[in-house]
């Protein structure tokens, strides 16, 4: 893919025209391209990727945000990359999770042993663990979606499942998924992400797991960091792209998209992927249909979240290990990878790159979050990292979805079709499950097959 200036293009030499260069924009391009199709791509920033980016300070190399990859052996995002990309990518799997509560550290068990040796809790709150943990490894999808509804503490406190330590650990898990706390998280969304499937696993293989656990974590980094994905990524795309172009309306005539206007240009085209956010799209979509109005209208009212990443290199290595670690207590929740013992290139000889991460507070400035992150306990139970830092940048952008919450949970999400012949949406925000780049490539996937079910492909 090739840039060009606005002034160049030629709408009769695309096949389709993609609104926005996100993960969700720039995937479908690929899935395109390897179709023999060629797609024009406009970005109003100055350059593609959106939050799916990587760039270098001070000789360490960080993504935007804090891309641990769910579904590394199995997903959607994997499949896609294997299917389009050759030679594949290469993921380094991650050696398991160690949950902080105060001075207690422990995993989430994923065996009834492991939940009566939980060191979190005492026994009364290991054996309602024991109950809802069973609950939970054995309920089939179906019944999961029937809980899409009400909140996550609903459902745990209609069966008795009250612990603050196993709530608390749960919340820590739940809040870097759904974007809220379990208060307000659908219970759908936290339910599958807690017995982390997006497909029916057998009733042996599930009785199996809940009897004797798994050491077997599907989740990972790429060899590379986000910078060298994407770079690969825009390299096989077959078509053009042009930057600083921001899409002032999407045109439709008779049910039937006809074209964007971008720089005060209107580009005539039948077939259109919008990858911009969908909770702004009320604003752009110019129609006369009171169906696409109100389409629209009604996913402008999805809530946004924001995220914060610490990144921090360090003088010497102090963790030195692939665990994802959370800090649950003292609040609030942070997640903290050792990022170059995954991937040794985003880190000089010798040195260690550290990341934390957590959710925006409302209110709350970059410099308010940061002094939260390195203090609230963190200087007591991780003292080595900041004894050694060299390096500091913080990060805040929009997360990679929208919060889900009861009625919008991925079940509820649009896409990949909206009432407008033509037009497509794709995106983390639209459709597919799992979060972040798991969802921007079910998306993706979405899109490519509506198009081929409508006989644009």
């Amino acid at each position: 893919m090739k840039q060009i200036s606005l002034d160049l293009v030629d709408p009769n030499q695309y096949d389709v025209i993609i609104a926005g260069s996100g993960a969700g924009g720039l995937l479908t391009a690929l899935a395109l391209s390897a179709r023999g199709r060629k797609v024009l791509v406009v970005e109003k920033e100055s350059r593609l990727g959106g939050v799916w980016h990587g760039y270098w300070v001070d000789g360490y190399r960080v993504d935007q945000g804090l891309h641990v990859i769910t579904r590394v052996t199995r997903g959607a995002f994997v499949r896609f990359l294997k299917s389009y990309l050759s030679p594949p990518p290469e993921f380094v799997l991650h050696d398991g999770w160690e949950f902080r509560v105060c001075d207690k550290t422990g995993p989430i068990p994923s065996s009834i042993g492991e939940t009566l040796r939980w060191p979190l809790t005492g026994w009364r709150g290991r054996l309602g663990l024991v109950r809802i943990g069973a609950k939970i490894k054995t309920m089939k999808l179906d019944e999961m979606r029937k809980y899409k509804d009400i909140s996550f503490l609903e459902f745990m406190q209609a069966r008795g499942a009250t612990n603050k330590v196993m709530l608390d650990v749960m919340q820590s898990a739940i809040y870097m998924a759904a974007g809220v706390p379990i208060s307000e998280a659908s219970a759908y969304e936290a339910l599958r992400t807690l017995k982390d499937t997006d497909r029916e696993p057998s009733k042996f293989a599930s009785a199996k797991k809940l009897l004797f656990g798994s050491s077997e974590y599907d989740e990972g980094y790429v060899i590379g960091g986000m910078e060298g994905l994407v770079k690969r990524v825009i390299e096989t795309i077959n078509g053009d792209y042009v930057l600083d172009a921001p899409v002032e309306r999407i045109l439709e005539s008779d049910a039937h998209v006809t074209g964007l206007t971008v720089g005060g240009r209107n580009i005539q085209h039948s077939r259109i992927v919008s990858d911009i956010p969908l909770w702004s799209m009320d604003k752009i979509v110019e129609s006369d249909m009171a169906e696409s109005r109100a389409f629209f209208s009604r996913w402008s009212k999805m809530e946004p979240t924001k995220g914060i990443t610490l990144w921090l290199g360090l003088k010497k290595v102090v963790i030195g290990d692939r665990k994802n670690r959370v800090l649950v207590h003292p609040n609030p929740n942070r997640w903290i990878v050792s990022v170059s013992s995954f991937d040794r290139t985003c880190a000089p000889d010798g040195r260690e790159l550290v990341a934390i991460a957590m959710m925006a507070e409302p209110g709350k400035s970059l410099d308010e979050h940061v002094a939260m992150m390195k203090g609230n306990g963190f200087e007591k139970y991780y003292p080595g990292i900041l004894d050694h830092v060299e390096m500091e940048h913080a990060q805040m952008s929009y997360a990679t979805r929208a919060k889900l919450i009861p009625g919008q949970t991925d079940l509820d999400r649009p896409g990949p079709r909206t009432p407008i012949d033509g037009l497509y949406i794709v995106g983390t925000d639209t459709a597919g499950s799992g979060v972040g780049l798991q969802q921007a490539a079910q998306s993706a996937d979405g899109v490519i097959h509506a198009l081929q079910e409508d006989s644009y492909l």
